[in-house]
């Protein structure tokens, strides 16, 4: 008797494998269990953290203005000291954090199945090498951020991994940074009704535009649901 056997690969697209449908939903439901650990959770955090701190710094870059230090706090909080001229500028530098992390997530998705995402290995290691080396002085910072740059770099020198995994580990990062900077929304727009003058970013907006910070806070969490929203259309056309 004549038998047919089929072999089932799993998804490529562009040469790389693609995450499964599955492996998604399970990276989601570990990440907001893990995040919630306290040490382990905030070294994961620590990657949103910096994303946003750095959205800071290169606003402030851009807009003529210059960057003094950047702290990652061991409670997964940061701070980035900048110094702006002008409102609009002040302005721009302040809202850049919550924005750039929430795109910067969707375009680590969007990225998934292309040829040129490995690259994004690059970017971690080069941001966090240069930040190293101009901005971070605190202990905890300079141990995450150097532990961050080893894990890059140590996946920029195994082609291998990157060639087989670089969509799954991508979509991790994407998936972390997305998750922490909706929930920082969340509590952004807590802190801002209970204590507005310890509101962070929108604290800072508040001062420079003489609107309440809770209306910030309202914003860029509405900003951050939208691009969930549309991170998620993505996902159920893509898988």
């Amino acid at each position: 008797m004549d038998s047919i056997c089929y072999v089932i690969k799993p998804k490529k697209h562009g040469g790389f494998l693609m995450p499964s449908k599955t492996f998604v939903i399970i990276a989601i439901i570990l990440i907001i269990m893990v995040i919630r650990i306290k040490n382990i959770g905030i070294a994961f955090r620590s990657i949103n953290t910096l994303i946003h701190e750095i959205s800071h710094a290169i606003m402030a870059i851009l807009m003529g203005g210059s960057v003094t230090e950047i702290k990652l706090n061991d409670n997964a909080s940061g701070s980035c000291t900048t110094k702006s001229k002008g409102k609009f500028k002040t302005f721009l530098v302040s809202s850049s954090g919550y924005i750039f992390s929430s795109l910067f997530s969707y375009l680590l998705f969007i990225s998934l199945g292309k040829d040129w995402n490995q690259y994004f290995f690059y970017f971690f290691l080069s941001i966090s090498v240069f930040a190293l080396i101009f901005w971070i002085r605190n202990t905890y910072g300079i141990i995450w951020t150097l532990t961050f740059a080893s894990i890059n770099l140590s996946l920029i020198l195994l082609p291998t991994t990157i060639l087989n995994f670089s969509n799954h580990i991508l979509l991790v990062f994407g998936l972390l940074i997305a998750i922490d900077n909706l929930l920082a929304c969340l509590s952004l727009v807590y802190i801002s009704v209970s204590t507005p003058k310890k509101a962070g970013d929108a604290t800072n907006i508040a001062k420079t535009t003489k609107t309440p910070a809770f209306i910030w806070a309202i914003l860029f969490l509405g900003f951050s649901t939208f691009i969930g929203y549309k991170s998620y259309l993505f996902f159920l056309s893509s898988f």
